[in-house]
């Protein structure tokens, strides 16, 4: 399914949802698994992160996830918060293949803020196009995962087909156990 928004704010938002979910099942703890996820989504500038790179961009994962849960006038708030802290000035730019499209922060920028702007600006798109309800967390009560949905309707409810089978398999035993 094709959503209406530009490539990157779809792979922003599934990059921030993967980002958040590493470092909560603590898959993300140093600066080497930092620099494997960037590398993994292609998120410029990770190439020589440190410690102290990792540290800040673990402390912005708190804001980010509060943005994935907030409604979407507290989403707008918190992105501009983002925006003012990190001295954000968007610009246009066309790279590596890539046709003209906005960065919020100058090449060069520390990765924590290019990450938490780059998060902000997708928020942002969506607070603009009333989507925000797009950021879901997965219906299974064992699962925390944050994803992003791309149906069409935004009817999907869990971040995996492993996290649907389980619940269908538990309402169906519980289902069967009270019959």
């Amino acid at each position: 399914m094709t959503l209406h928004y530009p490539h990157e704010v779809v792979r922003t938002m599934e990059f921030v949802a993967a980002l958040c979910n590493g470092r909560r099942e603590g898959e993300l703890d140093s600066a080497a698994s930092l620099r494997r996820l960037c590398a993994e989504w292609a998120f410029p500038g990770a190439s020589g992160a440190s410690r102290s790179d990792a540290a800040a961009t673990w402390a912005h994962v708190p804001t980010i996830e509060a943005m994935w849960d907030a409604p979407r006038d507290a989403v707008a708030a918190m992105a501009n918060r983002v925006f003012r802290d990190a001295d954000a000035r968007p610009h246009l730019v066309r790279h590596d293949g890539l046709d003209w499209h906005l960065h919020g922060l100058q090449a060069g920028a520390p990765i924590a803020d290019a990450i938490a702007v780059d998060a902000a600006m997708a928020f942002a798109d969506l607070v603009r196009a009333d989507d925000t309800d797009r950021c879901k967390r997965c219906g299974d009560d064992r699962c925390a995962s944050m994803f992003f949905d791309r149906s069409r309707n935004r009817s999907r409810r869990f971040c995996s087909t492993t996290c649907q089978s389980r619940t269908n398999v538990a309402a169906f035993r519980a289902r069967a156990t009270a019959a």
